[in-house]
């Protein structure tokens, strides 16, 4: 019974409602504070989950449900198996998944990667990757950090990175390398030639390649798709 309505709930909505169980299930002994790291979500974000005062976006169920190795339905809906095997997980007809590189974008004054690893897949409905015409072997998933594109950007954000879309057009964000640095930054081109680098944070000065230094930038590709936590 619904104490606020008087009306009878059905098996089906107790289940769903009982997403937070599940989800502590999942946690067990670890902290949630490595949970969160672990999926890329805030630890106050976590606690309200767990204490049912709000709910994740479907893509970050989809995202616990990739990381702990579960059955979607089951962690979604309380409804089938628990477990499920990799191999099945990964042929998932519904989803596409996105190499997550450990790697992170500067949003601010560059920072040098020496390793671009894959460090997990992220799931992304086909459907829409369809409907945004992104060819999923294309695209790769990156980190941000540092607070110049704010509040576009934070740090730890997730950024999905359409490599086949290195043409630049003014005004939108790109990933782009500098010598060894990477950047996430708006791009707009000068009247010279020049390629003007944009920061959302406006205490950030812009910054301006010149014509005769353009080899210097490499466009790695547009940013399509930012995945934050809100608190």
């Amino acid at each position: 019974m619904n104490k606020k309505t008087g009306k009878q709930i059905s098996t089906s909505q107790k289940e769903v409602e009982n997403f937070n169980l599940r989800l502590k299930e999942l946690i067990g002994a670890q902290s949630i504070s490595s949970f969160g790291q672990l999926i890329d979500a805030s630890e106050g974000g976590i606690r309200k989950w767990l204490n049912n005062t709000s709910k994740p976006s479907f893509d970050k169920v989809v995202r616990i449900a990739d990381e702990c190795k579960v059955n979607l339905e089951w962690l979604a809906t309380g409804k089938g198996a628990k477990d499920i095997s990799n191999k099945e997980l990964i042929n998932c007809d519904e989803y596409a998944y996105i190499p997550v590189y450990n790697v992170t974008v500067s949003t601010g004054h560059g920072i040098t990667n020496k390793t671009e690893t894959i460090k997990r897949y992220l799931a992304f409905r086909k459907r829409w990757l369809q409907f945004r015409n992104l060819n999923p072997s294309e695209l790769a998933v990156v980190y941000a950090s540092g607070d110049s594109m704010e509040p576009t950007i934070h740090s730890n954000n997730s950024l999905l990175v359409d490599t086949s879309q290195t043409s630049l057009k003014d005004g939108c964000i790109y990933v782009l390398r500098i010598s060894d640095d990477l950047f996430a930054k708006r791009l707009q081109k000068g009247i010279d030639g020049s390629v003007i680098l944009i920061s959302d944070n406006k205490e950030y000065e812009t910054q301006r390649i010149e014509k005769n230094r353009i080899e210097l930038l490499n466009i790695i590709g547009k940013v399509v798709w930012m995945g934050k936590d809100l608190n």
